[in-house]
């Protein structure tokens, strides 16, 4: 088996549990780049940004071995848009733990939303304003992207 055919292997896999989760949902805008994901997911409970839904984006060119690729593509109030993220642990290939699942980074990529203190990794917006946020997260349930992600459809 190539290197490519176990990387596959493993997405396939996690792609058919991610589809368990009442939180999140995989897109593929790129059918040719099985590397690509879009995955939209609900905003943290207990915060100013539930009931939003956000998208992402990772690029998953040398996953499992090194950490994906992480853009936000949606105003969040809490992430800069189309900016790589830099989170611990989850970023940095010398922090990286290979094999570390895809929804355990959204599921993290989602608690990191309400950090309310250390918002100094690169694409965290530095002060988090609960107005901007509310706008937001509102706006959220809107956001359609050409991956086919229609908000407006998910978790209904």
């Amino acid at each position: 088996m190539t290197v490519d055919q176990t990387r596959m292997k493993i997405l396939a896999k996690q792609f058919g549990d991610m589809k368990k989760s009442p939180n999140m949902v995989a897109f593929f805008p790129d059918k040719m780049n099985p590397f690509n994901w879009h995955i939209s997911f609900k905003g943290p409970v207990d915060s100013d940004f539930q009931g939003g839904i956000y998208h992402c984006q990772l690029k998953l060119k040398d996953y499992p071995d090194k950490p994906p690729e992480i853009r936000i593509l949606n105003e969040s109030g809490a992430y800069y848009i189309d900016t790589p993220l830099c989170i611990h642990g989850l970023s940095n290939p010398q922090d990286w733990t290979p094999g570390t699942q895809i929804s355990i980074i959204v599921e993290a990529l989602s608690m990191y939303m309400n950090l309310r203190t250390d918002r100094g990794g690169s694409g965290f917006i530095r002060q988090l304003n609960q107005d901007v946020i509310k706008k937001c997260r509102d706006a959220s349930i809107k956001f359609k992207c050409a991956c086919g992600a229609d908000h407006s459809t998910l978790f209904k």
